[in-house]
This record gives C-alpha cells, structure tokens and sequence, in this order.
C-alpha cells in the first residue's frame, strides 16, 4: 500500500531542493530519506541539502498539528533548520549575517533583473505578513486552504 502522505513529503522537498539547484533526482531523494544511502558521484552538498528540507518540512508539520501561530521567531527557527548544513556565515556592505542560523539578511537580494524588497523593510514586511496569515487562518473553511496556502507562499516568496 502506498504512504501518500510520505510520498507527497518527498516530493515537496524534490522540488523543492530541485529549484534551488540540487543535483538529485526525485529518486535519489526517496533512497535517501527512506534508507540513509547516498547517490554515487552526487555532491555531499545536495545531499545534506535535502535532509534540512526534510527536517524543516517535518518540523513545520508538528508545529501546525500543535496549532502554532506564525510569527518572526517560528520563521527564523524554520530557517535555521532549513540552512543548517547549507548555508553559512556572510559578510556583506551593510551588515554581517548567519543563515544557518536563521538571521534575516541585512542586504539586498535581486534575481536576473526583479529586485526584492529593501532590507531595512524586511522586519516590518514580516510582521504584518505573520499577522495577516495568522488571522486568515483563523478564518478559513476547509474548501479554502489550498488557495489560502499558495497565497501564503506567493506573499511569503515576494518579501525574501
């Protein structure tokens, strides 16, 4: 019998680790989550890329069975689990900050040509994103969650 639930975990964390440019494929990622073996010839990097996917998605998941509200500090612990073996220490013009340790970035972020808000806006962006989530959530009916999801993830992605 198939474990929906553990196959749509795996292949969450996938693609997730997929965009981020993990070299592993979504077969490698079950073998790994299930068995503890690693892909030959794959880097150490991606491999541990998609243990602290897979740590951040379990987390997450107990959170929400205990009801937990959003707030800043649940994000920077999520964070911190999610870059704990992949991210690091960096230093740049405005400030100096540890992602693996779930800081917020005091820098600005571009990918190809779109810009992302400005850092010093970062801390008041979230407050009010974990307010309006948290209040959403407490309203929404259960045929309305998918569409309250993506629209979390697109609002959450738009302040990074």
């Amino acid at each position: 019998m198939t474990d929906y639930e553990k196959f749509c975990m795996i292949s969450i964390v996938w693609h997730s680790t997929k965009i981020e440019g993990c070299s592993l494929t979504e077969t490698d990622t079950k073998i790994l989550l299930e068995n503890e073996i690693t892909a030959a010839g794959k880097p150490l990097k991606d491999h541990l890329m998609i243990k602290d996917h897979f740590a951040a998605f379990k987390y997450i998941k107990e959170q929400a069975k205990k009801k937990r509200k959003l707030s800043i500090k649940f994000i920077k612990e999520i964070s911190a689990i999610l870059m704990k073996n992949t991210d690091r220490f960096t230093n740049t013009a405005s400030g100096s900050f540890d992602t693996s340790k779930g800081e917020i970035r005091p820098a600005q972020v571009y990918v190809d040509k779109k810009y992302f808000p400005d850092f010093t806006k970062i801390p008041t962006l979230l407050e009010n994103f974990c307010s309006s989530v948290n209040d959403k959530i407490n309203k929404v009916r259960d045929n309305d969650i998918i569409k309250l999801a993506a629209d979390i993830h697109y609002n959450f992605v738009k302040i990074q």
